[in-house]
């Protein structure tokens, strides 16, 4: 298929190479000129990378690892003659040489995730497509050298005992349904949330967006994690309430992957919440349906009577 890299360049290469490889090919534009800066080579090689720590270490997780890492002893592998460039590309090889299974599943995922988005309508993703929100962070860091760039990424997980590798290309199709899926999906003026403020940083936590002021995360009661987007001049009111329980006032922000985040108006300490008072004052408003008081009808729940 016209647009994807052939494995069979990288068979000699491969040959003696008994891990599984990660092939990172970054193909036309400024590519077909046999050079790119530095830095961006750097950047989708460390994006890369981190894709495949993060996926890793929620599988670690998954498989009951005490303490998961995602290093999965990555090594950059040298062509036989040691360039990297080849005419139209930048192509890097891969070694996963730690942990190898949970490697290769991680890898497998970040390649079918690319895949499903080049390749499927947006409207399409839903609960039977899940799409790892931190794959679509990063991809849409990759996405911002590509524009620049005018290239296009390629990955593809070669197995030794395996003709056929995995592959996929993350191209103007990719790049606008990643894009999408970090797009905010709607608004909500004047929304009250609660929890306890466990967070404070200079920078988004979910690393999505850059803006003046300073951001938190919240934990609701239901165990939802919001972000919260502070002004500068908040410092001063919110830094007391630091691991503190909160109620915050403000527009909330949803997303399709996400976490919803809210931008401040107002937060002040959460009061503690009397519920007998406000069981009495619910109760008090249908006395007459429930023709008992409050006493009798909290022995009654408790099967008292």
């Amino acid at each position: 298929m016209e647009g994807y890299f052939s494995i069979t360049e990288e068979v000699s290469v491969l040959e003696d190479v008994e891990d599984p490889v990660l092939i990172v090919r970054i193909t036309k534009g400024l590519a077909d000129r046999k050079r790119l800066p530095l830095a961006h080579v750097i950047s989708v090689l460390d994006e890369v990378r981190q894709m495949i720590s993060d996926v890793g270490r929620e599988i670690q997780k998954q498989k009951g690892v005490p303490a998961p890492s995602g290093d999965f002893g990555l090594e950059l592998l040298a062509s036989g003659s040691g360039v990297m460039f080849r005419p139209g590309s930048v192509q890097a090889q891969i070694a996963i040489t730690q942990h190898v299974q949970t490697g290769i599943m991680a890898a497998q995922q970040v390649v079918r995730t690319v895949e499903l988005l080049e390749t499927s309508d947006l409207p399409a993703i839903g609960p039977d497509k899940p799409i790892d929100p931190r794959i679509v962070r990063r991809l849409n860091r990759i996405a911002r050298i590509q524009r620049s760039d005018k290239t296009e990424l390629h990955l593809a997980v070669k197995r030794p005992g395996f003709e056929k590798p995995l592959a996929a290309r993350f191209g103007d199709a990719g790049m606008a349904a990643a894009r999408a899926l970090q797009a905010p999906m709607f608004r909500m003026e004047e929304m009250t949330i609660y929890g306890k403020l466990f967070e404070l940083a200079d920078h988004d936590p979910a690393g999505e967006e850059e803006t003046k002021g300073f951001w938190g995360q919240l934990c609701r009661d239901n165990g939802e994690i919001w972000r919260i987007q502070f002004k500068p001049d908040d410092l001063a009111t919110v830094t007391p309430l630091f691991r503190k329980q909160v109620v915050i006032t403000g527009t909330a922000v949803y997303y399709r992957v996400a976490s919803p985040k809210i931008i401040v108006r107002d937060i002040s300490p959460e009061h503690d919440r009397d519920y007998e008072a406000a069981f009495d004052n619910l109760f008090g408003c249908d006395k007459a349906l429930y023709n008992a008081d409050f006493q009798t009808l909290l022995r009654r729940m408790r099967g008292d009577e």
